[in-house]
């Protein structure tokens, strides 16, 4: 059996996966939401000491949340299992699909569960390594992408095009990664930091080539669940002075809000579900 505290270490897992357009909530009564709400919060605030659980003779219901990418008409509905994943703990809902749809997902659902049975945190596992990537498979099919062109005074701009990029993973533990990360920050002369533990955060800024090219190099390392959230062009009015070439670590998701709020840019990181915007 999966105690509370395992249960909310998988939840935040899950929001702090998410990217963009991915949206999480739970799907509960009201008193219940706002409960697992703010265990969650509390999770996320890194406040040192337990996490205070209801008190005993009182009820905890079982998590339930939905998980929806934007504009498509197919989401999943997912129940925190107290022990081993079962396929009746993910359920896909949809707003006007077919039959067959409606099969064809539930057999996808059907095919990863057993993929994932055996990790640690499957829901988590399940969710960002097979269903969410297979919605986007379907709106890329759906609504093909197409990409604009750079606008005249940004062509023929010589100002260097300054990138930052945001990247979360399972964990970051090993130290031998945490060297390599900040021996290619040094020489790419990208600044940015590393929170160390679970989940792993790497938020990185540099010249647009010198960023693109660390990113490649993290790719290239074995992670557990990487994702690129994104890889832009910070906007001119964002951009702040360079600090030097400094790489930081943190060992909590408050103190990479804080770091991220001198530079106003921690809306960066709320937008994806990391951490709570109100902190």
């Amino acid at each position: 059996m999966y105690s509370v505290e395992h249960q909310l270490q998988e939840l935040q897992l899950i929001r702090c996966s998410l990217l963009r357009g991915e949206v999480f909530s739970f799907v509960l009564p009201s008193e219940d939401m706002i409960t697992w709400t703010s265990l969650l919060d509390v999770l996320d605030s890194g406040v040192d000491g337990e996490i205070e659980l209801p008190t005993k003779g009182t009820s905890l219901c079982s998590a339930t949340f939905s998980v929806k990418v934007a504009g498509l008409p197919v989401w999943f509905e997912v129940q925190v299992p107290e022990g081993p994943i079962e396929r009746s703990d993910v359920l896909v809902r949809g707003e006007n699909i077919s039959r067959y749809q409606q099969e064809r997902w539930q057999s996808i659902v059907s095919e990863s569960i057993a993929e994932v049975r055996d990790s640690e945190f499957p829901i988590y596992e399940l969710l960002s390594l097979h269903l969410l990537p297979r919605l986007h498979e379907y709106n890329d099919d759906k609504h093909p992408s197409t990409s604009a062109g750079l606008a005249p005074s940004e062509i023929h701009s010589h100002r260097p095009e300054i990138f930052h990029a945001l990247l979360t993973s399972h964990h970051l533990i090993s130290a031998t990664k945490r060297k390599l990360i900040k021996g290619w920050s040094s020489e790419l002369h990208v600044t940015g930091f590393a929170k160390v533990g679970y989940p792993g955060l790497i938020y990185a800024e540099g010249e647009k080539e010198n960023v693109e090219e660390f990113v490649k190099n993290m790719k290239a390392m074995n992670w557990l669940a990487l994702r690129v959230r994104f890889v832009e062009q910070v906007a001119a009015s964002a951009q702040t002075a360079n600090t030097g070439d400094e790489w930081v670590e943190v060992q909590k998701i408050s103190e990479e809000l804080e770091l991220m709020r001198k530079k106003g840019r921690k809306l960066c990181i709320t937008n994806h579900g990391i951490g709570n915007s109100s902190t």
